[in-house]
């Protein structure tokens, strides 16, 4: 090979070098289709706050769980007697599809798309009523709400 030849071979060579490392397009991975993501897949576990307020004379409980597929996964609960109010947080997990509340002798259920907000509120009471032989005795009676939102 003659010398210019090798040269202009060397030319090229350096030249196409260069032009590959002066491209500065990002790396790419692999391609998603949109279309078939859910907005459930974007979402983690996300707190919520409850809050529980009672009135009477006695002791009343409630107590919550998040559901998946009616599955209790986390959960939660709180006495109070009394006028008292309470409240705090939690996190509700990220599959979590429903929810379900007792408070005293009232019970509800409730399913909800777990991309989304939820709030409930349950209301309920226990005691009353009363025993009497020669005497009649009162039994107090608790009454209370409870309010979830996330």
């Amino acid at each position: 090979m003659k010398h210019s030849t090798l040269a202009a071979l060397t030319v090229f060579a350096l030249a196409g070098a260069l032009a590959g490392c002066s491209e500065r397009n990002p790396p790419t991975g692999p391609s998603v289709d949109v279309a078939t993501l859910s907005p459930a897949s974007f979402i983690g576990d996300r707190p919520y706050a409850w809050n529980f307020t009672c009135h009477g004379g006695f002791v009343l409980l409630a107590q919550w769980a998040w559901t998946q597929d009616g599955v209790a996964i986390a959960s939660g609960s709180i006495n109070c007697g009394g006028d008292e109010t309470f409240s705090g947080t939690g996190v509700r997990p990220a599959n979590s599809n429903g929810f379900t509340a007792d408070v005293g002798t009232n019970s509800q259920t409730w399913t909800f798309d777990p991309a989304g907000p939820f709030k409930a509120s349950l209301s309920g009471s226990a005691g009353g009523g009363g025993h009497c032989s020669l005497v009649c005795i009162p039994f107090h009676k608790e009454s209370g709400k409870l309010t979830v939102e996330s």
